[in-house]
């Protein structure tokens, strides 16, 4: 995996303070999650579209706070350990298109 990909990849902590178990983005609401993504200069990969298409458009109007990116999974790319080479190998393509740091700004991309 390139540094690009790695950086994008979610660091989950199940005994983060306050989860109960959960892992930090499970405990976070959506807006949270953008928030800290931002604060982090970090793109946002997932395949929930119906919420963060949104996010998106709210964020990318004239004075929006924007974002670093977005990046959404089609509902045919399944988050289990079999599909996990798959979504790598497309997420890998994906930013080979999006090599600078803030070429995906205010921008989204689709697997």
């Amino acid at each position: 995996m390139n540094e690009a990909a790695s950086a994008l990849a979610a660091r989950r902590d199940p005994q983060a303070a306050g989860c109960g178990g959960r892992t930090l983005a499970q405990a976070m609401s959506d807006t949270e999650v953008l928030a800290l993504a931002r604060a982090q200069h970090r793109a946002i990969v997932t395949n929930n579209l119906r919420d963060y298409r949104p996010l998106h458009n709210e964020a990318i109007v004239p004075g929006g706070d924007g974002h670093c990116g977005m990046i959404f999974m089609p509902g045919t790319y399944r988050r289990t350990k079999a599909e996990i080479g798959r979504i790598i190998a497309a997420l890998e393509a994906t930013l080979a298109h999006h090599v600078g740091e803030n070429d995906l700004a205010n921008g989204e991309a689709w697997l």
